[in-house]
């Protein structure tokens, strides 16, 4: 029999990452379990190095004993161990160009991959997510940088009591917060420039559940897509009220030649569907953007679409784009923000950029680590997620995962290298790999 992995929990290398794969409280669970645990020393980590020792963890500031290495982030190429495996979010099965590195390096070093991105049900449900509170912090922050924006403009409004989750010590802190934003509007109600108040939600995943959450503390009327026009028509003087509609991919999207969408042919011929959201962005106060995208698909909204817009009266002055997919569903999104910049301003009539929330044009959020923070939540959510996983690859001690049945299905599916080449359902990202000395590997 095998002699069992040990489990080393890596320290996050990006600025300002506190989140953790696994707490304390679980680092316990599996060492009752006969699971050793190495923790690489970190002052940023919300758990402090203490309270891993106190959980029958070793700390240590390289690893001496760990093969399984677990992370959040992706680790940099030239940190990495050799002939270890990786279990981290590698954000390489897009194909980015900025990731294509990390991927090369992990095949140069004899790295076996697991993405968690990639740990899914037999219907493609992805199992393990820090996605709820990516939409969570997301509408928090989105809600504190609009009322920002709306004063920008002119308009007093409620969402300036509102701060970035990151200032809250709780979730339950920041939820009250926007309870009290509610009471605010239903008392003393909205400018009359801005009513009805939409919020648009694309997506129906993790992200989208989280979003809606806080938005929900609001309170909000409930508008299905196809009733929105008249709705906006029928209800201008509505002020003490926030909607909220949620789109559909039949009111997303339309073919091209106007014959219905149909769900089993926009996947295998993306090209023929366009967006339809050029419709409903005039009539929206903020958009979330929580869709799915890839390079097959059409964009959701483009830069032509939003120029259009502003020939004509329109209220929508903020994109939260939590998909934060670089030139992608969102053609606006040029760029990742960050905690210190957490905004950028398109301007469709110059077509230029301009850092943080004044100018003229629509607002952008694009932070791709938003559960960051609230660290503690998000891990505690997030470690109970993997333990299961982690105590399995572990405990059968096994370096050939995919060849390895007794692992569950979704571990062996989710592994992306393995023996110095790319497993078989991730041979695609062979194009996106453009050194030619990766030829070697694959």
């Amino acid at each position: 029999m095998r002699k069992p992995f040990v489990v080393g929990i890596l320290k996050e290398i990006k600025l300002q990452e506190r989140r953790t794969p696994l707490t304390p409280t679980d680092v316990l669970w599996l060492r009752r379990r006969g699971i050793q645990i190495e923790v690489q020393s970190s002052r940023e980590r919300a758990f402090r190095d203490k309270e891993y020792e106190r959980a029958g963890a070793r700390v240590v500031e390289k690893f001496n004993k760990a093969t399984l290495l677990i992370g959040v982030k992706e680790p940099r190429p030239n940190n990495l161990y050799p002939n270890k495996i990786y279990m981290v979010f590698s954000h390489t099965i897009k194909g980015s160009k900025k990731n294509m590195p990390l991927l090369l390096a992990c095949l140069q070093k004899g790295i076996t991959l697991v993405d968690y991105e990639k740990i899914e049900d037999a219907e493609g449900k992805r199992l393990v997510y820090f996605g709820k509170f990516a939409g969570i912090c997301g509408a928090i922050d989105t809600l504190s940088l609009l009322g920002k924006r709306l004063a920008f403009q002119g308009i007093d409004n409620p969402f300036l009591f509102v701060n970035e989750a990151r200032l809250y010590k709780s979730l339950h802190k920041a939820k009250s917060a926007v309870a009290k934003v509610a009471r605010k509007i239903r008392r003393k109600g909205l400018q009359r420039r801005i009513v009805p108040f939409i919020i648009g939600i694309t997506g129906h995943g993790n992200v989208s559940r989280g979003v809606q959450e806080i938005i929900d503390i609001l309170k909000p009327v409930e508008i299905h897509p196809k009733d929105m026009m008249r709705f906006v028509k029928d209800n201008r003087n509505l002020t003490n009220k926030v909607c909220k509609i949620v789109f559909d991919r039949e009111e997303k999207l339309q073919s091209k030649n106007r014959s219905g969408f149909y769900f089993e042919e926009y996947l295998k011929h993306p090209k023929r569907f366009e967006s339809n959201m050029g419709m409903y962005l005039p009539h929206v106060n903020v958009l979330f953007n929580t869709s799915y995208w890839d390079r097959r698909f059409p964009r959701l909204v483009t830069k032509e679409m939003i120029y259009k817009m502003s020939k004509k009266p329109s209220r929508l002055v903020f994109i939260a784009d939590l998909a934060c997919d670089v030139n992608g569903g969102i053609e606006l999104t040029y760029k990742t923000t960050s905690v210190d910049n957490p905004t950028y301003t398109y301007d469709p009539v110059t077509k230029k950029y301009t850092d943080g929330f004044e100018g003229r044009g629509i607002s952008i959020l694009s932070r791709d680590n938003l559960p960051s923070e609230l660290p503690k939540e998000s891990s505690q959510d997030f470690s109970k997620l993997i333990r299961e996983y982690v105590y399995q690859i572990a405990l059968h001690g096994a370096l050939d995962l995919t060849n390895h049945i007794a692992l569950p299905r979704e571990v062996r599916n989710a592994v992306i290298i393995q023996d110095h080449k790319l497993t078989k359902a991730y041979k695609y990202l062979r194009k996106s790999l453009e050194n030619r000395k990766t030829k070697l590997f694959l």
